[in-house]
């Protein structure tokens, strides 16, 4: 199967990013003695107690050159401080490139790169700046992959007070390529053939120990963790409020996946879950005649949010 086929699932989960400060007086490194890249930025002159947890899609960029995370989405709390992480190998060094296909991508983003490591990788970032005591709250907000990992960081601590989950999908990855592939127009004979190529890669990396692979820029890591996470056991051990907003043009990730796990999230009597569908988005947050529908999204997050209060 060719690995353009998934370019839009994938490539395009681009979600934010923007200009901002190394966090000062911030080392932090992982087991294998890799430095984690943090940047903190602060949005009001006085000192926030508000911690916003901003989490990029699984594009190949470097989490400082993207102008939608801290110029629009990081309005959803603007007196917060802003905490966005670099993936494995990724620094400021790398351009803003958004070619599905990169050349560029560094080999230990590829090796490396996973969502059960970049929540790792905010766990333990998030954990020492609470410990300095200045941060009373935590808001995760992360859009495609960054949904998935605002969803695993809340499942896995018990520090974030409420989550806000953008274009993240139904409960299993695999439904989410499938419906990419047929919302790409291909004809049927051509959809059957690339599925059934498809499915037989998820059960090979999902099966087999470690092997070399690079299809759409991620590597046996990420396609072995996306492939076996379960949306629906992960949500279901959340207990701070989340926000779960879903683009029914979405040709990324399947809506109706989504509607399905909110109604099995339903049943579990998870009354900490809100659901806000918007029938006319697409993933990259486009209305039906083209137009952004960032300023909507970000005027209902705030919106929730303050009911909080």
């Amino acid at each position: 199967m060719k690995s353009g086929l998934l370019r839009v699932a994938i490539g395009c989960s681009v979600l934010f990013t923007a200009q901002a400060a190394f966090a000062s007086g911030l080392y932090l490194v992982r087991e294998d003695g890799s430095e984690i890249t943090v940047y903190l930025k602060s949005q009001s002159p006085k000192d926030a107690t508000d911690l916003l947890v901003l989490i990029q899609g699984s594009d190949c960029n470097s989490v400082a050159h993207n102008t939608l995370i801290n110029e629009q989405f990081s309005q959803v709390l603007p007196d917060a401080d802003v905490l966005t992480v670099e993936k494995y190998g990724i620094t400021p060094d790398l351009t803003w490139d958004r070619n599905d296909e990169r050349a560029d991508c560094p080999a230990d983003y590829i090796e490396n790169d996973s969502p059960e490591r970049r929540t790792a990788d905010y766990i333990k970032t998030i954990n020492q700046l609470k410990e300095g005591g200045t941060y009373e709250r935590v808001f995760l907000l992360g859009g495609s992959e960054g949904a998935v990992v605002a969803n695993l960081i809340a499942a896995k601590t018990n520090f974030v007070t409420a989550s806000v989950a953008l274009n993240g999908g139904g409960r299993h990855f695999i439904d989410d390529i499938l419906h990419n592939m047929k919302s790409s127009g291909m004809p049927d004979e051509a959809f059957k053939e690339a599925s059934e190529g498809f499915q037989g890669f998820a059960q090979q990396v999902t099966a087999s120990k470690p092997f070399e692979v690079n299809m759409s820029g991620h590597g046996y890591n990420w396609w072995n963790t996306m492939l076996k996470l379960d949306q629906l056991e992960i949500l279901a051990q959340v207990e701070n409020p989340v926000l779960i907003v879903q683009g029914g043009q979405d040709q990324s990730v399947s809506p109706k996946a989504v509607e399905e796990q909110i109604a099995k999230l339903a049943e579990l009597s998870k009354t900490n879950i809100t659901y806000k569908s918007y029938p006319d988005m697409t993933h990259s947050f486009k209305g039906a005649e083209g137009e952004s529908a960032v300023g909507q999204v970000i005027t209902d997050v705030k919106g929730w949010l303050s009911q909080l209060d």
